[in-house]
């Protein structure tokens, strides 16, 4: 075996999912597939192997990390003890082969008790002698994460960042350490040292300065911050995201500071970190309706997203040894989303069952799983909202002709189109929908005076140009 110099001279630290190659790819396809159905021992045991053959994976190893703290929720009370004699052993092969070790620690330590002290910082030791600075600095992070007062593994962090030459997160550290304990004159100290050697570092930098300097009106640069920050370019919010982490890290209780971080996020389109700080707001503010309906909407967006990769993956692989495999995961992924989405719904409305808003979204998704009984029930309450009317008849009509209840069907779909003058997109999918319906009741004159009206405003609409043609025997 290699010694830990050599082993260091061949790692890459924080790899990029993209430059993993295609047998590890798959593999966290597969771990991300069995988080996602909260299957969190699979998502270990697959997401090991891949860290295993590149430790330098950060991002692997924080979803590792994630699922370990899953799996063993509820369950710290059961351990049968003996971490510390493993993190022990372990210690003695530090020297000797580094890489081993850190796959032994996430094996037999970190998998059962993920935010182990002894086993996090045998991990940042391996990862120093490895030359993986990245992962190093998770591992103390991980502890700080899971014991906040724990004052060593800050200062240890702390001096990791500064030793390195990371000033602004070296100064990060040790301000948290001073809000902690203003007695702590050590911290102090280092704490102007790493803001002094970090000024003087950014004075360097061709584009140094707060991102408001990269606009030239001032009063521009106000206007951005508090109200049109639409217009920022990414470069600007990824500034801002890290300005607002600093305070974060200063005040996590902060919640005007964590919605501002999730909708910096959001703006991002980065919105899995941008569910964390949602969340983290939702907490914070006893669970605020806005914010709770916000939350379930990126949770939405992220579940949707990652829906819609396995999809394209299984298209544009169908020749894959196992594309079956990915194709259930592909189904049991959009059956355990919808189930969720209305678990969800049904809880808020139980909650607040005068918002017609809530009964439109959980009625809307038992339409859309086939539940169309469950459906009709929310869905005739939220007729009540003016604003919601339009949508919630072609619902019921699709509700009722689904079940066979074609007249019922008619009426709602034919009332919904007399509320409307003029044609949209709204309108000519309701005409589209009770032509189809006249179309099964062989009442053709109906059928195509409802296609034809289609046909005169978007002769581009589906199949309406083909079907009206038709009938004139084109």
């Amino acid at each position: 075996m290699s010694d830990a110099s050599t082993q260091a001279t061949q790692l890459r630290d924080d790899i990029p999912l993209g430059e993993l190659d295609k047998k590890n790819r798959d593999l966290v396809l597969k771990a991300e597939s069995a988080m996602e159905v909260r299957n969190w021992g699979y998502a270990l045991t697959l997401l090991q192997a891949v860290v295993a053959k590149e430790p330098g994976f950060l991002e692997g190893r924080r979803r590792l990390r994630l699922a370990a703290i899953k799996e063993s929720e509820g369950k710290r009370g059961l351990k049968m003890g003996g971490e510390g004699i493993k993190v022990m052993k372990l210690q003695s092969h530090l020297k000797k082969d580094p890489l081993k070790v850190i796959a032994d620690l996430e094996r037999e330590v970190l998998a059962t008790d993920p935010l182990s002290a002894s086993g996090n910082e045998l991990l940042h030791e391996a990862a120093v002698a490895l030359g993986l600075n990245a992962t190093a600095g998770f591992a103390l992070k991980t502890v700080i994460d899971g014991d906040p007062s724990n004052i060593k593994f800050y200062h240890k962090l702390g001096d990791f960042y500064l030793d390195r030459g990371f000033f602004d997160e070296a100064a990060k550290v040790f301000g948290m350490i001073v809000e902690k304990d203003r007695s702590d004159l050590e911290a102090t100290k280092k704490y102007k040292d790493a803001t002094a050697r970090g000024s003087i570092a950014s004075q360097k930098w061709d584009s140094g300065g707060d991102w408001r300097d990269l606009l030239k009106d001032k009063d521009q640069a106000k206007n951005l911050e508090s109200e049109g920050r639409a217009a920022m370019t990414p470069e600007m919010l990824a500034a801002q995201a890290e300005a607002l982490l600093a305070q974060y890290s200063a005040d996590q209780n902060n919640l005007e500071v964590s919605k501002k971080l999730a909708q910096t996020y959001e703006q991002l389109e980065d919105f899995q970190t941008s569910l964390q700080f949602y969340e983290w707001a939702l907490h914070l503010s006893n669970n605020d309706p806005s914010l709770e309906k916000k939350v379930a909407s990126i949770r939405e967006t992220v579940t949707k997203n990652y829906l819609e990769q396995l999809r394209k993956f299984v298209e544009e692989n169908p020749d894959h040894p196992d594309i079956e495999q990915y194709r259930q995961q592909l189904a049991d992924s959009e059956k355990n989303q919808m189930d969720t989405l209305i678990a969800e719904s049904k809880e808020r409305v139980d909650r607040n069952p005068t918002d017609n808003e809530l009964r439109y979204e959980l009625g809307s998704r038992l339409y859309k799983a086939g539940q169309y009984r469950d459906a009709i029930q929310h869905l005739q309450m939220a007729k009540r909202s003016p604003n919601l009317r339009i949508k919630v008849m072609n619902y019921l009509g699709q509700c009722y002709s689904n079940m066979g209840m074609n007249d019922l069907a008619i009426g709602q779909l034919e009332e919904a189109i007399g509320e409307i003058t003029g044609i949209d997109d709204t309108k000519k999918e309701l005409l589209y929908n009770v032509g189809l319906l006249y179309e099964k009741l062989g009442n053709k004159e109906k059928y195509l005076d409802a296609l034809k009206q289609i046909y005169a405003a978007d002769y581009g609409y589906k199949d309406v140009a083909q079907r009206v043609e038709t009938s004139y025997g084109g």
